[in-house]
């Protein structure tokens, strides 16, 4: 009874999550030709479609790194979600290609979700936002946050991994909060300085500034070293984008 009690909570907390997203009308139905990774597939006329809002666990298949822990739990999932041949709902984001020509856009789910939404909010993946295709990124955070809570899928590791060699995802502690005067600054434990500007927005900048000593923010960017020379270098990360950050309630 215990057993079928945490299963079904588990989907109850997985829906609250993913009911915050909004039903989306798709651009397009197309066919499934087959599944490369947890966010990318080919379609039949052999568009290679990139989700957006997710970046999953890597297969490596190009170097001779080893397979990243989830990857094969991302691919699957999705499989079965999507099998080969079936019919894909999508929606195309503002920035429609990227760098490497794939397609980039928004799976949904027969009925109109995101399907991205329920794939962070079962761990499958960690949120990943590009401007300026980040228009749904607070619904995001929510269902990536909650999969972080209850330790799902990537989050039963370490909450610290190092995303293509510059950007980290951390969990750390306030130990000097915004001092009330000038531009925003935070020190976080490990010696690393936050700071934001004014390209972040001004209800994301209250957030920080609301932040005290020994309260856990969850923070996601790239660590750049600043000073002018070895001795006074410090580790600084800019929080440009309000899906960068987040407290973790304790």
């Amino acid at each position: 009874m215990k057993k079928y009690l945490v299963v079904w909570l588990f989907y109850i907390w997985s829906a609250v999550a993913v009911g915050q997203c909004p039903n989306l009308v798709a651009d397009e139905i197309a066919s499934v030709q087959s599944i490369v990774d947890g966010d990318t597939i080919v379609l039949q006329d052999k568009r290679i479609i990139r989700f957006v809002g997710i970046d999953t666990p890597e297969f490596n298949s190009h170097t001779d790194l080893p397979v990243e822990v989830g990857a094969v739990a991302a691919q699957q999932w999705l499989a079965k979600r999507i099998p080969i041949n079936s019919q894909l709902r999508l929606v195309f984001a503002n920035e429609r290609r990227d760098y490497y020509g794939r397609w980039l856009a928004h799976p949904l789910t027969p009925q109109g979700g995101m399907l991205v939404a329920e794939m962070l909010a079962l761990g499958l993946g960690s949120l990943l936002l590009i401007p300026p295709n980040s228009q749904h990124w607070p619904c995001l955070v929510a269902a990536e946050q909650q999969a972080q809570q209850q330790q799902l899928g990537i989050w039963q590791a370490s909450s610290s991994k190092e995303v293509q060699g510059r950007e980290q995802r951390f969990q750390a502690k306030v130990v000097k909060p915004y001092s009330g005067k000038g531009w925003i600054r935070l020190e976080v434990e490990n010696q690393l300085t936050l700071l934001a500007g004014k390209r972040l927005p001004l209800t994301a900048q209250q957030r920080l500034k609301a932040l005290r000593r020994g309260d856990i923010i969850f923070v996601r960017g790239q660590i750049k070293r600043q000073g002018r020379n070895q001795r006074k270098h410090q580790s600084v990360m800019w929080l440009n984008h309000p899906w960068q950050f987040y407290q973790i309630k304790q």
